[in-house]
């Protein structure tokens, strides 16, 4: 399908500039629309095998000419992935390394990449692979940045802030003051915050009637334990990890503020470490229902 869209649409520019030359002044004209269009059409590359497109959203990835076997080799993985279901439509293209434009944000030093010399398509996200010294891996609601280097599980961990999951490592001040505070751009599914431990106990059937994996825990109680003077201390307690796996436990997210995060589970995630490959059966009942 490729081939043939790269023939036909080398067969039309030819004909709209012969066309134009063949106007008299409009000759520069007809050079410049080809030489406008050209770029776009061959620096694209294969897709990834077994898509999605038409289902879900489409996504433009973008990789260093040089870094393009080494990438497709480790994305065409991503079909098996758990998270594919719902993210599994990519336009992959190449570019030179010298039409970044970088800077670094954050106190870790995130790579804050664009590509210059594009016009970007409004309401298509994209992902950019840079060279692995630029930065560290760089997230907002349109645009991915990851280093070459970067491993099918960064990927996951990274798209994954898009389908609504949320960081459980603790975030840098300037993430967490805003994540924590709730100026955050979606609903976050895995990770709750509160401005306190303690709660009554309607305030604590509020919270269980707000949490996303709800589904899961069959009571309120579950989620903190009864306090002598009737208030409740919020956190499942060990007996009811070991026996529910589901329940209300501390994330490290919000330690930068006052504020306290929690979570569904009581083990390591990939929204914890990314290298952690398997995701809990309760994330994805989550996005199930999400979508």
């Amino acid at each position: 399908m490729l081939r043939w869209l790269v023939v036909a649409s080398i067969c039309l520019l030819a004909s709209f500039s012969g066309q134009a030359m063949g106007a008299g002044n409009s000759s520069s004209a007809g050079l410049a629309k080809y030489r406008l269009y050209t770029p776009a059409i061959w620096h694209a590359v294969n897709t990834l095998p077994q898509q999605q497109c038409g289902v879900v959203q489409v996504i433009q990835i973008f990789v260093p000419k040089q870094h393009q076997q080494l990438l497709l080799a480790e994305l065409s993985a991503w079909h098996r992935h758990p998270l594919a279901a719902h993210m599994n439509c990519f336009i992959i293209e190449t570019f030179d390394v010298e039409q970044l434009s970088c800077e670094h944000q954050g106190t870790r030093g995130r790579a804050d990449c664009h590509l210059t010399g594009r016009k970007q398509n409004k309401g298509v996200r994209e992902i950019i692979f840079v060279p692995s010294h630029y930065g560290i891996a760089f997230n907002d609601t349109q645009r991915v940045v990851l280093p070459v280097s970067a491993s099918l599980e960064l990927f996951a961990h990274e798209v994954a802030h898009w389908l609504g999951f949320a960081d459980e490592y603790a975030m840098p001040q300037e993430l967490a003051e805003a994540f924590c505070s709730g100026r955050y751009d979606h609903a976050s599914l895995n990770v709750v915050v509160t401005e306190q431990t303690i709660m009554s106990e309607s305030e604590l059937i509020a919270l269980w009637r707000r949490l996303p994996w709800r589904h899961a825990v069959e009571s309120w109680q579950y989620l903190g334990s009864k306090q002598a003077d009737g208030s409740w201390k919020l956190g499942s307690t060990t007996a009811h990890a070991a026996s529910h796996h589901v329940g209300l436990f501390a994330a490290q997210t919000c330690e930068a503020t006052s504020h306290y995060a929690w979570r569904p589970v009581n083990r390591f995630t990939p929204m914890q470490y990314f290298d952690v490959a398997e995701w809990p059966t309760v994330y994805l009942e989550m996005l199930q229902r999400a979508n």
